[in-house]
């Protein structure tokens, strides 16, 4: 009896271990097709999905994104901030899901996002506040990214150091008129930017010369001028629109598997890595126009090279661990197949099947995050020829009262939020969400009616 037990036990542990492991796939399956399918039915279908416990924080960063696209900033703000709650205190992690991710397989390991998770999760949260007109909100989730990028900071890379975030602490601290939090905050994301050797946006341009023109600073006002090759357009009080740009999905992880045989037994031994395919989305500016200003939105963040910038930087420890279970296992298998054929059998059948990648990923973010800023006169009109609805009331609204207003727009998604947000916003419909999958691509004369001044 005890030897029959010893035999079915990894077979059991096997189906149990397929039935845990296949929510990841789904999740990645529904991330591939949500530009086709559209965020409401993306969210739809990943609710029928049950997540065992370790994958919660995955879940619910990406059904908060696909909220946050819908406009229903409520259940984004709700699942996005749970799932920064589970990340924070799983960084320590358990001793019992190590020793399990070094035995069986790295998914057995809970979920604790990737240096651009953690740092994004405080972003898309500051964004949430941000369009329902909770300025002090949008800066508490600010000052956590930060808090997370210094905690995650290394002196020989930029890992976890995000010009997006720096880029939107920076429009936050200008709306609350804090203008030296704002000039830090740009520089810190020029930092970034030059540091990877990546282009700077026209609106960190901007930002950089008109908050180092305003606050008096000419000595850095003129390095960015001759650096840049241009100044920026208007006065120092005049107000602005800033355009965030959400565009393309992220890409999602798979899994590559190496198999030899070995041994005396002619064991099959098997290592399986994830990787993350070639990038198949071109990204696509969208042109916002003031008056007779018009510019291209720019990328401060491509998330998908941050994304595979995370995974290449963890890929030695995971083909250390790799290497560590497969020798486990090669012993293992040794071991039964000394007491049993049948058991030696079972027992490698069962080590192949539980070798599988880790492929989990927060796989509905947007490809990359672009940005653009306009300087505004009073009473001026708002407009974004390619796009499908009016901007926000409310945006106008603050723009003719000599403030700043802020648009947030994602190609998966026809609705525009705002700050201050419009009184006749609405989440989008179902219907809307699903017709339009790649609104940007859109460009029909009876949408490009600018909204006047209210």
């Amino acid at each position: 009896m005890i030897r029959f037990r010893n035999i079915l036990a990894p077979a059991f542990g096997l189906a149990l271990l397929l039935v845990q492991g296949c929510s990841a796939w789904q999740v990645n399956r529904i991330a591939d097709q949500l530009p086709v399918m559209g965020p409401q039915n993306a969210l739809q279908e990943l609710d029928k999905i049950e997540p065992p416990e370790r994958d919660k924080a995955q879940y619910l960063l990406n059904r908060g994104t696909l909220s946050f696209y819908l406009g229903d900033l409520a259940s984004s703000r709700a699942d996005l901030a749970a799932a920064a709650r589970i990340m924070e205190a799983l960084q320590a992690s358990s001793v019992t899901e190590n020793l399990a991710a070094v035995s069986t397989n790295e998914t057995l390991r809970s979920y604790t996002g990737t240096p651009t998770d953690q740092v994004m999760v405080h972003v898309l949260l500051a964004l949430t506040y941000l369009c329902e007109g909770d300025l002090d909100g949008a800066r508490v989730e600010i000052l956590q990214s930060q808090v997370a990028m210094q905690r995650l900071a290394k002196a020989d890379s930029t890992s976890g150091q995000l010009a997006v975030a720096r880029f939107v602490a920076g429009v936050i601290y200008e709306l609350n008129r804090e203008w030296d939090d704002a000039l830090i905050s740009y520089r810190q994301a020029h930092g970034i930017l030059t540091e990877r050797n990546e282009p700077i946006p026209l609106a960190l341009q901007d930002s950089l010369l008109l908050l180092t023109r305003r606050q008096g600073i000419k000595d850095e006002y003129k390095q960015f001028k001759k650096a840049f090759g241009r100044d920026a357009d208007g006065a120092a009080d005049q107000p602005e629109v800033f355009l965030i740009y959400l565009d393309g999905v992220v890409s999602t992880k798979t899994e590559a598997r190496l198999s030899v045989v070995a041994g005396e037994h002619a064991q099959l031994i098997s290592v399986v890595l994830p990787f993350y395919p070639p990038v198949r989305h071109i990204s696509r500016p969208l042109l916002v126009q003031v008056g007779a200003q018009r510019q291209s939105s720019g990328i401060i963040e491509n998330l998908d090279t941050r994304e595979r910038d995370d995974l290449a930087d963890e890929m030695a420890t995971i083909m250390a661990t790799a290497t560590a279970r497969a020798v486990a296992k090669y012993n293992l298998v040794n071991e039964a197949q000394n007491k049993s054929e049948l058991g030696g059998l079972l027992a490698n059948i069962a080590t192949i099947a539980t070798e599988q990648a880790d492929v989990r990923s927060w796989n509905m973010l947007p490809a990359n995050i672009q940005v653009a800023r306009l300087a505004v006169a009073e009473g001026a009109m708002v407009q974004l020829p390619e796009w499908t609805e009016p901007v926000p009331a409310g945006v106008q609204l603050a723009l003719s009262r000599g403030r700043d207003g802020v648009l947030v727009v994602s190609a998966l998604s026809p609705s525009i939020l705002g700050y201050p947000p419009s009184p006749v916003a609405n989440p989008v419909s179902t219907a809307d969400a699903n017709d339009v999958a790649n609104p940007a691509a859109i460009n029909t004369e009876s949408n490009q009616q600018p909204v006047t001044t209210p």
